[in-house]
């Protein structure tokens, strides 16, 4: 497999693989990409400083956003630039 696609495939799974929510082979596959790839490397390690400092906020458990909450926005334009709020 490319290095590139390697790489585009760990940086897709890095929160899951923080949070534990990679299979055994998915795990070890970003594991070693993230010994040889600086960038992966400080991006697991940035992610597991946000989630511990997330958890220290001690907001209200079981708090959910409103379901249609991304109802509201609309999708980016084809130019890329962002849509108009919905109303």
């Amino acid at each position: 497999m490319g290095r590139q696609r390697e790489h585009r495939w760990s940086q897709a799974h890095l929160s899951h693989y923080v949070e534990g929510d990679l299979g055994r082979f998915a795990h070890r596959r970003l594991e070693r990409h993230a010994r040889d790839c600086v960038a992966c490397g400080r991006g697991i390690r940035a992610m597991r400083a946000l989630v511990y400092a997330l958890g220290g906020l001690g907001g209200p458990a079981g708090i959910r956003a409103p379901a249609t909450i991304f109802a509201r926005v609309g999708p980016a334009g084809a130019d890329g630039s962002a849509a108009p709020l919905a109303q």
